[in-house]
């Protein structure tokens, strides 16, 4: 085993603390729900864009469960766009600027992971809610402008593109839309062409993608090399006469992939209109695509493309001729992995965001595309782990210990500029999260953080580990640009400062250890080895000198809470209590269509050995559900299903669902609400008897 201190050295150092860092004695559970309510409070930033001429920044804003739109020049304050006041779980997104800056565009309500299903109603209201595509005009004067998603501004800033399912809709700027186009299936991207003539989309169809084209003053639509794959991450050439994209045709399973390569590189050319490959990976390592999250294919000139590629086993950004005629080169560090990247707008300078140098840290870097070394955006210990473009101008945003996500306009020589600075009330009650490694059974090495309370005591404390959900996610010591995991940063700190020992794991199949790690084998239905790491983390646990081994508990949500059922189902003998939210319990999956029957047969029946349900006559140790019963990710029956077979076997658990909410709790008061359950059932599971 192996702890890193000097991350914590280095922001004890910087003076970066404004809460409290001294002894205390353990909250209560009065204190517990006030500190879990500061920090679920803090602003939180996400959705961080960039005009592409104007050196103007637009993010969404939380604060105090209330989202907003703020929007501010490089070095200007902030000003809000939009003006809500309640915490109903209103959701905004899909945030666009005009090129100038001067006008606004998102989404308000819906849902942007699944935005062609129904609105989401947490608040119950008695009329329903809508998901609507709106503008914020130079004015200030806000209009809706229709149902949809997917806003994108046209070249020239006039017009404004939009799509809700297969229908594609165009307004002039500062009226109402008007439906152009509809075909079955699902319009989920929209790039303008260069010139504003054309409209380019991909259309899901479930079974296969196709990349297409509108074009505006004819009224017509064409398909580019209409195939059998998934094609994505459609891009114009900067002169518009050509496009790039990603085609796929994945495996039916992770055992048949030694032999093949699943995607390929092209590029249609619109003067002649033909498509050629680019590039085909090798088989083998990157022969799988992957790419980070809102990140896509970028051109850096007419002859060039830039390209996410994990050949060496690492998620690199990586550049090749658009002719073909040439073989990749790899630009960002091997041994660490990418998350975001952007090119500024002459297209001469790379800026990403990774992990190099240590695998438990993110931050933002600038590379020259003329080859030269790449550089640190910003010198502190700050997380970074997204970026924008605007103008002249980068931003990122970042997040510490102590601080949630919030955007940070990068100057010169590597000074920065807060455009929020998030404080935590004096009175909370932060520890420096330590970066521990150990191994598993089988020899994986894992990587966590470790949440120790301040003070010492005399008396064993009681533990728990934490199991994010993803699978493919990584936890960090310091709140996390992801608001899911933010709030669960926030509650395993609240969770020390009452005197719990806290283990959060970054377990196989995650993200930031490499292209091996996260598609290791024989994860989930197919044998769930992950677990082999959560085990591990319970058995570190237990060689602490200050943890009492029988009161190890474990909590988690999503993938995190299958993780949790199953270390109650085949370990009540070392997790002595759990908190299970929206997990799955049950991981038979339908008939794979390509496989024989026999092949079927013995992939259900490896699922069923990976499922929780299969191990529920050796579950004994009293479980939280939690569950929203709009769930789009995980079946509100996964939770149905458990509360019935634990009834059966006379196993104590509580339960709990939110109507009408989704899996990731809209609602703030829903996460408050849902924690300070959890806080009660470990506080008299864990906590009521000692050792």
């Amino acid at each position: 085993m192996m702890i890193r201190s000097a991350f914590a050295a280095a922001l004890l150092a910087g003076g970066l603390y404004s809460a409290s860092l001294a002894s205390a004695a353990p909250l209560d559970e009065a204190g517990a729900r006030h500190q879990i309510t500061a920090l679920l409070s803090m602003p939180f930033a996400t959705n961080l864009v960039g005009a592409s001429n104007a050196n103007r920044f637009a993010w969404v804003e939380k604060r105090n469960g209330v989202r907003n739109i703020l929007a501010a020049d490089a070095t200007g304050t902030p000003k809000a766009l939009t003006h809500f006041t309640q915490d109903d779980g209103t959701n905004l997104w899909g945030v666009a600027l005009s090129p100038n800056g001067k006008t606004l565009a998102y989404v308000e309500g819906g849902d942007p992971e699944f935005p062609d299903a129904s609105s989401p109603n947490p608040n119950l209201s008695e009329t329903g809610t809508h998901q609507s595509v709106n503008v914020v005009l130079e004015s200030g004067r806000q209009m809706r402008i229709g149902e949809g998603w997917n806003p994108t501004f046209s070249p020239d800033g006039a017009t404004l593109a939009f799509s809700r399912k297969g229908s594609l809709f165009l307004a002039p700027v500062g009226k109402v839309a008007k439906e152009v186009m509809s075909v079955p299936g699902s319009l989920t991207s929209l790039q303008w062409a260069p010139d504003g003539s054309a409209l380019l989309f991909t259309l899901d169809r479930g079974s296969h993608a196709l990349i297409g084209l509108w074009h505006v003053k004819t009224a017509t639509m064409t398909f580019l090399a209409p195939a059998l794959g998934q094609d994505s991450l459609p891009t114009f050439s900067p002169d518009g006469r050509s496009v790039a994209f990603v085609r796929e045709h994945r495996p039916l399973t992770d055992k048949k992939t030694e032999k093949g390569s699943f995607w390929s590189l092209h590029v249609y050319d619109l003067v002649s209109n033909t498509d050629h490959v680019v590039w085909t990976p090798p088989a083998g390592t990157g022969a799988r695509f992957a790419v980070p999250e809102g990140s896509s294919l970028l051109w850096s000139d007419n002859a060039h493309l830039l390209f996410p590629w994990e050949g060496s086993g690492w998620m690199r950004v990586c550049t090749v001729a658009a002719s073909g005629t040439g073989i990749p080169t790899c630009l960002t560090p091997d041994k660490a992995e990418v998350s975001a990247y952007r090119l500024s707008q002459d297209r001469k300078t790379l800026f990403y965001t990774s992990n190099v140098g240590n695998v438990d840290a993110w931050h933002a870097w600038r590379q020259a595309l003329d080859g030269s070394s790449p550089q640190r955006l910003i010198r502190n210990e700050d997380m970074e782990t997204d970026l924008a473009v605007a103008g002249g101008k980068v931003g990122v945003i970042a997040a510490s210990v102590t601080q949630t996500a919030h955007p940070v306009v990068v100057g010169p020589e590597d000074a920065s500029t807060p455009l929020i600075s998030p404080q935590a009330p004096s009175d909370v009650h932060f520890v420096t999260p330590q970066v521990v490694v150990f191994h598993s059974a089988d020899g994986v090495e894992v990587h966590g953080q470790l949440f120790v309370p301040e003070g010492d005591t005399k008396t064993l404390r009681p533990a728990l580990v934490f199991v994010h959900g993803g699978p493919h996610r990584q936890t960090l010591p310091a709140f996390n640009g992801m608001d899911y995991y933010s709030n669960a940063y926030a509650m395993n700190q609240t969770l020390a400062a009452q005197g719990y020992v806290v283990l959060s794991v970054n377990y196989r199949s995650g993200t930031g250890y490499g292209e091996a790690f996260r598609n290791t084998s024989e994860t989930g239905g197919r044998g769930a080895s992950e677990y082999r790491d959560v085990f591990a983390a319970a058995t570190y646990l237990k060689t602490r000198a200050d943890i009492d081994p029988a009161r190890i508990g474990i909590w988690g949500g999503s993938w995190g809470g299958y993780l949790t059922a199953l270390a109650l189902a085949r370990n009540s003998d070392v997790f002595a209590a759990g908190a299970d939210f929206h997990g799955v319990h049950d991981m038979i999956d339908p008939d794979t269509y390509g496989l024989s029957p026999e092949e079927n047969r013995k992939a259900h029946e490896v699922e069923w050995q990976s499922s929780p349900a299969a191990d529920i006559a050796h579950w004994h140790a009293p479980v939280l559900l939690v569950h929203g019963d709009d769930d789009y990710n995980v079946e509100f029956e996964q939770s149905t299903l458990l509360a019935k077979l634990l009834s059966e076997q006379g196993v104590p658990y509580e339960e709990h669902s939110f109507p009408n909410e989704r899996h990731t709790f809209l609602r703030m008061q829903d996460w408050l609400t849902a924690y300070m359950w959890m806080d009660t059932f470990f506080g008299r599971t864990l906590t009521s008897h000692k050792p």
